[in-house]
């Protein structure tokens, strides 16, 4: 596997934790939209969906879920 880009993983951990990337974005104080792309390229990445996206947020799915562990 890659080496995984650690703001990234400090990110999805956040959206992990608020449930919902403009939230995150207040918390670590960068836009929704680049969170987003993070993530994104995070999921290309590693190959697999990490979140499961409803109309107010984001959950994550089980690979998601066992990332954040």
């Amino acid at each position: 596997m890659a080496d995984l880009d650690l703001t990234s993983l400090r990110l999805f951990v956040s959206v992990c934790e608020t449930g919902n990337i403009a939230r995150a974005g207040e918390r670590e104080n960068i836009v929704g939209s680049a969170i987003s792309k993070r993530l994104a390229q995070l999921e290309h990445q590693l190959g697999t969906p990490l979140f499961v996206r409803k109309r107010h947020g984001v959950a994550p799915t089980a690979a998601g879920q066992t990332l954040l562990e």
